[in-house]
């Protein structure tokens, strides 16, 4: 028996508020499912975030319908609901809900209310769909595998497992035992991703380690496994510069299922699991120190001359199976990261320009400016001149006070520098309200509103990437599209 595992698709991600972007996590969704399907399984599994944004666009919908279509109707894949694919607002019907009853998918879900101690799972019955299943039974000549789903819980999680674990065993004391069992989670595990925002621990899942032969997981972006039981592949997209790192893999696994008598499991079939690299597009980082040069025309010359280095890295990256597209090079997502000390006025560092450059030197589809480790000379003077009585008060150091001169100062050396008194407050509210671990979505809103106030003439041409006919049908992925955009200043993400 044979089982595809891949997670996190992102349907609808516009990154960057590229349109390449929306059509690259459809085409991958596509082509990872067409990969898979290389491979004859018997089922796909699907463990959330099949969708980016909770609430769609038509053009989305038929997104996934299109990349479901490759999977033939007697090969099932069973999905469970991640925390991009809730409804924004409450509604009866998820799109989920949608896909299951019309029969592109099998939607597991737990029924954890029912129930004190267990949770609740009810056979998928094909002949009355409805909006959902518990458990499905794959029936081959090795044996039944049984699936089950666990919708995203969040930080209930933990006290869920407990009720899924239960669930499981009263479901094989009422329906049989099954060969070998597969639980579908949308969530991280501490112990191994412990800065990326898990939020269960090994110990936690010590009960369905006693009913499940393998964990299904999506949520985590990174592919990682552990224990011989444990799997998530990654998504087969990156979503971010850091995503794209080296030592993140993105893709899915193929999973064959066999009799061994040796298997050390609580089912009766072992499994042998293999990771795939997906099919995406390339992230490629230039970092440059800005540094030696004691002046505009100087770093730019410089800058130049490194990007022209920087084109056999980038040419064997394009030429990388993983980032082809059927036999063509695609055009890469540029990170252009800038640190150092500016020797001469930050005013004159153009940062759009040097982005146009690594543009067209590069061949980019979009490019995405960091200076976020950029500082000047006068600033360095600042941060060695801390000893005076304003910043040290009976030898202790006045942090508030010191955040304030670093802020005026950064306001002064930058474009903004007209607004010098505003920016730097600014900088301390959005200091302030990281500090007390408010949203980031909320930090974002007031630096806009902040922007807006100060910068009319800015945000006055500003408009939003969407198309006017949200039923429009032309053909998508134009590989040759270009696009560039270079914020002074912006993040990276």
């Amino acid at each position: 028996m044979k089982l595809g595992h891949l997670a996190d698709i992102h349907l609808g991600h516009r990154q960057y508020g590229l349109k390449q972007r929306e059509d690259d996590m459809a085409n991958t969704f596509e082509a990872t499912l067409r990969l898979i399907m290389q491979d004859d399984p018997d089922a796909i599994l699907l463990p959330g975030d099949l969708f980016d944004s909770r609430d769609l666009r038509p053009k989305i919908l038929e997104d996934a319908e299109r990349g479901l279509s490759v999977v033939p109707d007697d090969v099932p894949v069973l999905v469970s609901r991640g925390n991009h694919d809730e409804n924004l607002t409450p509604r009866d019907v998820t799109w989920l809900n949608y896909l299951h009853r019309r029969g592109h998918i099998v939607l597991l879900e737990a029924d954890l209310e029912s129930h004190s101690e267990a949770a609740q799972f009810d056979r998928h019955n094909t002949d009355d769909l409805g909006e959902d299943s518990g458990f499905y039974d794959i029936e081959t000549e090795t044996g039944t595998v049984r699936v089950f789903g666990l919708q995203w819980r969040g930080a209930r999680t933990d006290t869920a497992l407990e009720k899924v674990a239960a669930g499981i065993e009263a479901t094989a004391a009422e329906h049989g035992e099954p060969d070998y069992t597969i639980l579908l989670g949308h969530f991280g595990i501490e112990d191994e991703v412990p800065a990326l925002g898990g939020n269960v621990t090994h110990a936690e899942l010590r009960p369905v380690r006693q009913v499940v032969d393998y964990l299904a997981l999506g949520h985590i972006h990174k592919r990682y496994d552990s224990s011989d039981w444990i799997y998530n592949p990654g998504s087969p997209e990156a979503h971010s510069t850091s995503e794209a790192r080296d030592d993140w893999d993105h893709g899915y696994y193929s999973i064959d299922l066999s009799t061994d008598d040796t298997y050390d499991g609580p089912g009766h079939l072992a499994h042998d699991v293999t990771h795939h690299p997906a099919r995406r597009r390339p992230f490629y980082t230039i970092d440059f120190d800005v540094t030696p040069y004691e002046s505009a025309g100087e770093l730019r010359t410089a800058f130049h001359d490194y990007v022209k280095r920087n084109q056999r890295s980038l040419q064997q990256l394009l030429d990388q199976e993983e980032f082809l597209f059927g036999d063509k090079r695609r055009q890469p997502l540029l990170d252009l990261r800038f640190e150092g000390t500016l020797q001469f006025d930050r005013s004159n560092f153009r940062v759009d320009e040097l982005a146009e450059e690594a543009h067209r030197g590069c061949d980019a589809l979009y490019v995405q400016t960091n200076t976020s480790r950029v500082t000047t000379a006068e600033i360095q003077e600042l941060l060695a001149d801390l000893d005076d009585d304003e910043v040290f008060i009976d030898g202790r150091l006045q942090t508030a006070a010191l955040e304030q001169r670093v802020f005026e100062t950064i306001a002064t050396e930058s474009e903004y520098s007209e607004h010098t008194d505003e920016v730097a407050g600014l900088f301390g509210e959005a200091h302030r309200m990281a500090q007390d671990n408010e949203s980031a979505d909320d930090i974002a809103d007031v630096i806009s509103d902040h922007r807006r106030e100060l910068f009319p003439e800015v945000t006055a041409d500003v408009s939003l990437d969407i198309e006017e006919d949200l039923f429009d049908d032309e053909t998508e992925g134009d590989e040759s599209d270009q696009q560039t955009a270079a914020v002074p200043g912006g993040e990276a993400e």
